[in-house]
Parts: C-alpha cells; sequence; structure tokens
C-alpha cells in the first residue's frame, strides 16, 4: 500500500484488522459458573469451609449467588480468581442462614453500586446488618425476573423459606440451589410449573440431605430423574451418602471451591479455575 493510501484510510478514521487476527479471538461462553466458597474444594490453592457461593457470568452479567460464611476467605478467593467485586452486577441471596449471607455484606462495601435481592422474610438482624453499610436490599416476595432469562422462584416455603435461581440457556434451565431447606423436589416442581419446562439440562447446589437416611435420599434420586434433570452437580449441605447415589445416576459430577463449569457450543465442561 502507497504512503498516499494509507494517509487516506487514517484520514477517514478507517481501521484494518487483519482475517488471521479476528478469527483469533474466541467469543465468551453463554454461561460459567465459578463456586466461590464450598464444603470441598476442586483446587489445592482454595479452602473449603462450611457455607456456599457461586459467581455466575450469564450472557454479559455477572450475579454472585450467595455469599458464604467466612467474608474474608470469601474475597481471598475471589481475588485468586481475579474477581473484582466491583465487576458484579446483582448479588442473590437464597436464604437468611449465615452461611449463606454472612459476606454478602463485606461485598457490597465494595461495590456499593451492586444490586442485591433478599427474600422479605429475612429476619431483622439481616436488615440491620444492611444498614449498617447503607445497603437496600430489594425485598422479594414472589417469583420475578432478574435480568433477561434469568428468573427467581421467590419464596418457596420451607424452614426457613429459600428462593432459587433459574438460567433459561440454549441448552435448556439451569437451576442453582443454596441449601433447599423446602426440600430439592418441592423446588425443582415449582421451578419447572413458573418456567413451563419439563426437564432441567443442571441442578447445582446444595441438597440437604446430610443427615437423610438412604432409602429416602432413593426416593429423591428416583424422582429427580422422573422429573428429567439431566446433570447434577451436589455441594455444600449434600452430605457425602447422597453425593454418592447422585452421582450413581446422574455422572461423577461436583462442586467445590475452585471448579468452573462451562456452557459454551453445545457443550457441558467441568474445569479447575487456574491461577493467573
Amino acid at each position: 500500500m502507497s504512503n498516499f493510501h494509507w494517509r487516506c484510510l487514517t484520514l477517514f478514521g478507517l481501521v484494518f484488522i487483519p482475517m488471521s487476527n479476528a478469527q483469533d479471538v474466541k467469543p465468551k461462553p453463554e454461561l460459567e459458573i465459578r463456586i466461590l466458597f464450598d464444603n470441598t474444594a476442586a483446587n489445592k490453592d482454595f479452602t473449603r469451609s462450611w457455607g456456599f457461593a457461586a459467581l455466575i457470568d450469564f450472557r454479559g452479567k455477572r450475579i454472585l449467588f450467595d455469599s458464604g460464611g467466612d467474608p474474608i476467605l470469601l474475597l481471598e478467593h475471589m481475588e485468586k480468581m481475579k474477581i473484582d467485586p466491583k465487576s458484579i452486577d446483582e448479588a442473590f441471596i437464597s436464604h437468611v442462614h449465615d452461611d449463606h449471607r454472612r459476606g454478602i455484606y463485606w461485598v457490597f462495601e465494595k461495590n456499593p453500586k451492586m444490586k442485591v435481592y433478599f427474600l422479605d422474610s429475612f429476619g431483622i438482624e439481616a436488615f440491620k446488618a444492611a444498614d449498617q453499610v447503607k445497603m437496600k436490599p430489594n425485598r422479594v416476595k414472589g417469583p420475578f425476573e432478574l435480568m433477561p432469562g434469568v428468573f427467581s422462584t421467590g419464596p418457596i416455603e420451607g424452614l426457613p423459606p429459600e428462593q432459587a435461581l433459574l438460567l433459561e440457556t440454549s441448552q435448556g434451565l439451569v437451576m442453582i440451589v443454596g441449601c433447599s431447606h423446602p426440600g430439592i423436589i418441592k423446588m425443582v416442581e415449582t421451578a419447572q410449573t413458573q418456567r413451563k419446562k419439563d426437564s432441567i439440562r443442571m441442578l447445582l447446589g446444595g441438597f440437604h440431605l446430610l443427615k437423610t437416611e438412604p432409602e429416602q435420599i432413593r426416593k429423591i434420586v428416583n424422582r429427580l430423574d422422573e422429573l428429567k434433570v439431566k446433570l447434577v452437580v451436589p455441594a455444600h449441605c449434600t452430605g457425602d451418602l447422597a453425593t454418592d447415589m447422585l452421582q450413581s445416576v446422574f455422572g461423577k459430577y461436583s462442586a467445590g471451591a475452585g471448579r468452573s463449569i462451562v456452557m459454551e457450543e453445545k457443550r457441558l465442561e467441568f474445569r479447575t479455575v487456574p491461577l493467573k
């Protein structure tokens, strides 16, 4: 190209991008879920601790699901994953228990623009702690849409009540739960009814089966299969026995701090988060 032609292109603000470089740019996956906090660790560089938290990247938006029981450990794991708290758009707290809620106040102090969703039934202690950091949580009283393709079930009655997060992906419905205190079957049936779906592509979270008898666990596993849950990722309070029984039917999948679950190009991959 002559100097004259190059000056003309520069003058009119045109940019030439070689085709090889354009092809090298890899599109972001539709969905990535990174486990920030769990009773187990998928990576030796992460610490296991009682509670649950996950970071969800979905179609350009970032959601924090629950916030663990140890705020310092939560922030430490976020730093290891190179996650800036200020990059989080919304935070979704499944239920009032400390091991899912305690870290949210610390994250909010670093990102006061973040929207936070509490169930309206959360006790006065949860809202007093919010006041101390000038947080005004959105009070969830029923099912609603957080953003396009992302939904809350609203409170499902239990001890305590709990909300689940639902993502309508190209591969089907993805459901994320905290502890499943209302009962995991009740929660799955509620989600399918609300979203008018007859199957769940992936069910992830704590299923509160730690002290459940084997026969009852077996019934739950069979019912999940009947409900056409395709893939189950047990975490937190599910318990070793229930995890083994679930894995025998739904595959050897598990969560654990430091795990990354990526959905792209009609695939669902489980990875260990690399430390950069």
